[in-house]
């Protein structure tokens, strides 16, 4: 073979050696502590360095999985994900040397213990999923320290005391998902700052305190669910800006009266559940022109006078009215259309001739 053979070979291997550069080795040694200290090694079973091209391990519907960024000289793992796979026991030391993380999954396990502090490591994460776990102790401040999370999700844990103040330095955040993860007291002021967020879920916490004015801020809003907490109202006036709201569920709220004011200008939702939050006045017949809106609860309120005659419109699936001073007569109940009136005085004219006078019947109504 001749030189100028020998030299295009060593140029090609040298080409193609830099189209695939190795993981760095730090992170490769805790990958494997991690896959050992959660007895994954028989569901991923590096065979080749982790961030090769086209891995198994690497592919969208893969769980375990582990994908990664890389320059021409090294690869870091970026994306970590080991979803339902009943991995138990506390964080291992070693989660917190992949500092190039920027979406870290691990969710549906029973991962126990405290978070540590050593989260406030991993500055690059975006989506940080910790739900479904039985994590305890205090939300941990130094999640305050990710500036860069778009996503947070803690759902369905066993934390106690308040949300850190520090979560509100979390200003590119667009969902934060909180339900029941046993967080209580006022909501901090803080999250004011949270002026990006466009999903929030963050019911049946023991919240307490007034339902705070500054989410009105928050333009983007689109999903706010906040049933189930021990917050007060009254609803805020200024909630009419949340123009892009498509689901706004509250309940129980506590101590002041709330009209449906509010509700004038929200014409994008498709859910509306108010029940139980001390909702006086009149239904709104302009409800009736929400081309959107297939769900309405509003039941175990104050609400009086005659239920608009154009509230069933050809979008609603499911309303329920229950146990208000509201008169009037249903319209002929068309197919699909689930009903609620129990404890009302509506008079219920429905498609099988059925005539029922003071809310005595109660339609069979589903969820």
């Amino acid at each position: 073979m001749s030189s100028l053979c020998i030299c295009f070979l060593v140029l090609c291997l040298l080409k193609i050696a830099a189209a695939q550069p190795l993981t760095d080795s730090t992170e490769v040694d805790a990958l494997n502590k991690i896959i050992d200290y959660w007895n994954l090694r028989s569901n991923l079973n590096l065979t080749m360095d982790p961030c090769t091209q086209n891995a198994p391990w690497a592919q969208d519907q893969a769980n375990p999985k582990v994908a990664c960024v890389c320059s021409t000289t090294v690869c870091h793992i970026a994306h970590l994900k080991i979803y339902a796979l009943d991995i138990s026991g506390e964080h291992p030391k070693e989660l917190f040397l992949l500092k190039e993380l920027m979406d870290l999954n691990l969710g549906q396990n029973v991962i126990n213990g405290t978070i540590p502090a050593e989260i406030r490591q991993l500055t690059k994460m975006q989506y940080l999923s910790l739900g479904i776990n039985n994590f305890t102790g205090r939300v941990p401040p130094e999640l305050g320290s990710l500036t860069n999370l778009k996503s947070l999700s803690f759902v369905s844990n066993n934390f106690n005391g308040p949300l850190p103040p520090q979560l509100g330095n979390l200003t590119s955040l667009q969902q934060l998902c909180i339900d029941s993860s046993g967080v209580n007291g006022p909501i901090p002021q803080e999250l004011s700052n949270l002026k990006s967020l466009e999903i929030l879920w963050a019911a049946d916490n023991h919240f307490t305190g007034k339902l705070p004015e500054f989410f009105a801020h928050f333009m983007n809003f689109q999903v706010l669910r906040l049933e189930g907490t021990l917050l007060e109202g009254p609803i805020p006036s200024n909630y009419v800006a949340l123009v892009k709201l498509q689901d706004l569920r509250l309940g129980n709220l506590r101590n002041e009266d709330s009209s449906l004011d509010f509700v004038e200008n929200l014409t994008s939702l498709s859910i509306l559940s108010l029940r139980n939050c001390r909702i006086a006045g009149q239904l709104p017949e302009k409800l009736s022109s929400f081309g959107n809106l297939e769900i309405l609860y509003l039941g175990s309120n104050n609400l009086s006078g005659e239920l608009p005659p154009n509230i069933m419109s050809s979008s609603l699936t499911a309303l329920d009215v229950s146990f208000n001073s509201l008169s009037g007569d249903l319209r002929p109940k068309r197919s699909g259309l689930s009903m609620n009136f129990f404890g009302t005085s509506i008079n219920d004219r429905t498609s099988d001739g059925r005539y029922v006078i003071s809310g005595t019947y109660k339609s069979k109504f589903r969820e």
